[in-house]
């Protein structure tokens, strides 16, 4: 097996399953796409980029994010904003600034062809809406046809003891959630009740999350969430991501 190029452990190798693709701050009522998604041969790998232009700002922006769906860990992230530039020219500067390239190509990414989502969510409006939400106490079960016939998605969300540093924002009487996720019974994902996080963290704002797509090759599956967060505008649909290997 070839190594994975070298670099910082901090920015490489995230000690968490699920990333969350933040780029700092809160943004204007703000949901950039997912843009692709592309599995290694084996399906050890997964890569999702997000790509779109900043709602009131107008800057091109792209988002990339490598995961093992062995461990769940975000091996690579990293992200590109062109103040005088659009989105796909943000996207080609991202995917060709080292040391990506050497990275995708070690990763078994490169060339790979774009995955084909068993669910995609549709939205009923085209900016985020507090309502898009699961919120504490409740769940979500959305049926996916991972295979030959549909599975069960299930997303739980809780109260979680984290303090969010604009509680005005949020919806009255909502508080801050953490999420579990279950595909066909199995979990690949649990949030801790006390997150270990710094307390600027935007997570420690999440009024709650959906499952927004769903990718599978063979039994290794990536599913796209959404938290929504405070805005300048409105929330914000923060792009998370869960691999793991079904069994």
């Amino acid at each position: 097996m070839r190594r994975l190029p070298a670099g910082p452990r901090s920015s490489l190798l995230v000690p968490l399953t699920l990333w969350a693709a933040l780029s700092g701050g809160a943004h204007a009522n703000e949901r950039l796409p997912v843009t692709g998604v592309q599995f290694s041969a084996s399906g050890e790998r997964v890569m999702a980029v997000v790509n779109g232009e900043q709602d009131g700002s107008g800057f091109g922006t792209a988002r990339l994010d490598v995961l093992s769906t062995r461990t769940g860990q975000t091996l690579l992230g990293r992200s590109r904003t062109l103040e005088n530039g659009t989105a796909a020219q943000a996207r080609a500067a991202l995917l060709t600034t080292p040391p990506v390239p050497a990275f995708l190509r070690a990763a078994g990414l490169t060339g790979r062809p774009a995955s084909v989502p068993r669910y995609r969510r549709t939205y009923p409006a085209p900016y985020p809406r507090w309502e898009d939400a699961v919120t504490a106490g409740r769940t979500q079960t959305t049926p996916v046809r991972l295979w030959t016939v549909p599975v069960p998605v299930r997303l739980n969300v809780y109260a979680v003891n984290a303090v969010c540093p604009y509680p005005d924002m949020l919806p009255p009487g909502t508080r801050p959630a953490g999420f579990s996720l279950r595909v066909n019974g199995q979990v690949i994902h649990t949030d801790p009740l006390t997150p270990a996080r710094p307390a600027a963290h935007p997570l420690n704002c999440a009024a709650g999350y959906t499952v927004e797509r769903v990718d599978v090759q063979g039994n290794r599956v990536l599913v796209t969430l959404r938290a929504l967060t405070p805005g300048f505008e409105g929330p914000d649909a923060v792009p998370m991501f869960v691999a793991a290997l079904l069994r």
